[in-house]
């Protein structure tokens, strides 16, 4: 049986469908039987939607796509 931490550890997989169906089952069997993490699961789901639909609306500008890049670069070489 999985816990809770394990629960939220796995929870981008479970949302992606990724997981391997047993391991889909055994989380599946975990949030029946513990509201906490399912309340969590749907509030994550709700997250991940907004934020895909903030992320299509809103253009990034040009400089700051550079300076991300930049960052990302820097963080590379570190």
């Amino acid at each position: 049986m999985i816990c809770c931490k394990e629960c939220l550890d796995l929870l981008y997989d479970y949302s992606e469908g990724t997981l391997p169906k047993e391991t889909s089952a055994s989380l599946e069997e975990h949030f029946s039987d513990c509201p906490p993490c399912i309340s969590f699961l749907k509030t994550y789901k709700a997250t991940t939607v907004v934020s895909r639909k903030s992320i299509k609306a809103n253009e990034i500008p040009e400089a700051v796509q550079e300076r991300l890049r930049d960052f990302v670069q820097n963080l590379k070489k570190l």
